[in-house]
């Protein structure tokens, strides 16, 4: 296992293979997709973090020899071919699906078993990063609306350009809009996902540092980061668990800070145009949904099959509810192509979020067991940070995966699965924080 020293500026280099999967984590174009889906196409995207995974492996040999390891893959296994054999569809291009699930599993079992818990701290440095670099482009794109010319020298991507994919650029023209400011997307293709690829970095630094801005830089730039994001979901969990932090253990002090402080900041955030006009719009999400299968109906006669898009997160968690209800044992598959909703209502639209899609595509046994790995991995990182906040990790992926797909993407597939295939001697006592800690404030 790779043990690291923990320094506020480490080298990212050191970490190169980590940061390339945080990269592909972000997935800001085709190319950095290519670990979810998608086996055509260039092949060189495609076989980078493969090289780069035997690599890591042939410098920081582990064993493969995990009954936890080979249980999950049994069960993932046993229910793909089920799966197939109930919508008769061993085809290639079906089978290709399912081999990202079992490709997405050994990545993150590989990023366990070499980095330890040491693959959170890793993790969080790389965020800072790439939140400083984010911060420069965006700061110079706000306060200098004419620097669109040099951001216009990339590549296109779906709302801006590609900056080195370390910066993606809003066009104005594209929307990605909040008033008259351009949004912070960082390196990936849009500013929500750059925001809940913020929150884990968020969350590791709480269980460290607990709520504390005093020597605490890393908090700080990401903060700003998320902060420049301007993103709805973003903001809410970072309030969510910013507020699990603050009432530790309902004490006076706790209450009263929280009251008279935290409440306050809450509702202003709240009272932001942007948060506001979302929440309101989602709210009426049934109203929407009438209106969007209206729209769908006169799509499906003009369009045809042409991508128009995706569905926002509520409407997509409701026709997901209604897919996992037409199949609700084995649960469409993971080729979106068998759902309910791609075949009776729109083959033009794409459905957001996992929360929901978790049980619809796997069904309700396959999808529970891994909604226990989840909690039960949250439980495990809270021992990894001397037990802060035993499900807060949990809450965090699960409100995060409302409006994004959070399994079988790199890193984030580490998280979920962590507490299958860590070291039991991650979890650390209250002498080692201590002791860390310590270092730790040395180092700053």
């Amino acid at each position: 296992m790779i043990k690291i020293q923990e320094n506020f500026f480490y080298p990212v280099y050191e970490h190169l293979y980590m940061f390339v999967m945080v990269i592909y984590m972000a997935q800001m174009t085709t190319d950095t997709s290519r670990m979810v889906g998608g086996l055509s196409g260039n092949p060189v995207p495609f076989l980078i973090p493969i090289v780069l995974t035997l690599i890591l492996l042939i410098r920081n040999p582990i064993s493969f020899r995990n009954t936890k390891l080979w249980a999950l893959i049994g069960i993932m296994g046993t229910w793909t071919i089920a799966i197939c054999y109930k919508l008769h569809d061993f085809s290639t291009n079906n089978l290709s699906y399912y081999f990202f699930l079992i490709y997405a599993i050994f990545i993150a079992y590989i990023h366990i078993r070499v980095y330890g818990r040491d693959l959170f701290h890793i993790f969080e440095h790389i965020m800072v990063v790439l939140s400083v670099i984010s911060l420069v482009f965006w700061t110079i794109a706000v306060l200098v609306p004419s620097s669109s010319g040099f951001f216009h020298l990339f590549p296109e991507t779906s709302y801006g350009n590609n900056v080195l994919y370390l910066f993606n650029w809003m066009d104005p023209a594209k929307g990605q809009m909040t008033g008259s400011l351009i949004r912070n997307a960082g390196c990936s293709w849009e500013p929500g996902r750059f925001a809940i690829m913020l929150i884990p970095a968020i969350l590791i630094n709480l269980s460290r540092e607990g709520i504390s801005f005093w020597r605490n830089t890393k908090i700080i730039i990401l903060l700003l980061a998320l902060a420049s994001t301007m993103s709805t979901t973003g903001y809410s969990i970072t309030i969510l668990i910013y507020a699990i932090y603050w009432l530790d253990g309902f004490n006076a002090k706790s209450i009263l800070s929280f009251v008279f402080i935290a409440l306050p900041l809450a509702y202003s955030i709240f009272s932001l145009d942007f948060m506001g006009d979302k929440i309101q719009d989602n709210a009426n999400y049934e109203g929407l949904t009438r209106e969007r299968i209206h729209n769908i109906n006169y799509n499906a006669k003009t369009q045809g099959d042409e991508y128009l898009g995706s569905i926002d997160r509520f409407e997509s968690a409701y026709f997901e509810w209604i897919n996992f209800q037409k199949e609700p044992l084995l649960g469409y598959g993971r080729n979106t192509d068998h759902s309910w909703f791609r075949q009776k209502i729109s083959k033009n639209l794409v459905l957001t979020g996992g929360l929901v899609k978790i049980l619809s595509q796997h069904g309700i046994f396959v999808g529970l067991i891994l909604y226990v790995i989840l909690f039960y991995s949250s439980i495990k990182i809270s021992r990894t940070f001397w037990y802060q906040r035993q499900i807060a990790f949990a809450l965090a992926l699960l409100l995060a995966s409302v409006s994004y797909v959070i399994l079988c993407i790199p890193i984030f597939t580490a998280f979920w699965l962590y507490g299958l295939f860590c070291f039991e001697e991650d979890e650390i006592d209250a002498e080692d924080i201590e002791f860390e800690e310590l270092d730790i404030n040395d180092d700053y």
